[in-house]
């Protein structure tokens, strides 16, 4: 395990994480805000296994809480749509509303998932002092307040 190198890749989960987060919270953009909470999940899952036993050693803890310490996630426009219109998917517009609550709502259950999964992971790393402040609020929103 070469602890060095595996700091970008916190990294990385970490902003997955973050944005995802951040999307989902807004409300907006939630095909985006899975994906990003897959893609953090996923990573933070790797690194987990790569640490394996040596997660809880005080070097480990370390280099992993530095580099989750300095770690600042950028500000996040949630102006985007998706643009799909039902006449595209062959709907009516009644039948396109029912249909796109639906999605959205499934969507939204799985970026849930994943946002929990990857906070389950950070906190299983040892790491639960550092876990980004929106992951900490999206995981409550879908546990708590719904």
């Amino acid at each position: 395990m070469n602890s060095q190198a595996d700091l970008p890749n916190l990294a990385m989960a970490l902003e997955y994480a973050d944005l995802g987060a951040a999307l989902y919270l807004a409300g907006g953009s939630d095909h985006a805000a899975r994906l990003l909470a897959a893609a953090a999940e996923e990573v933070l899952g790797d690194l987990a296994k790569l640490l394996g036993p040596h997660a809880h050693s005080d070097e480990v803890q370390t280099l992993l809480a530095r580099v989750a310490l300095r770690y600042q996630a950028p500000p996040l426009d949630t102006r985007m749509a998706s643009g799909v219109r039902p006449s595209q998917l062959g709907l009516l517009d009644e039948d396109y509303k029912d249909y796109a609550e639906q999605r959205r709502s499934q969507v939204r259950s799985a970026t849930a998932s994943y946002l929990r999964a990857a906070w389950y992971t950070l906190e299983a790393m040892g790491l639960e002092a550092v876990i980004p402040q929106r992951l900490q609020k999206a995981v409550d929103h879908s546990t708590i307040y719904l």
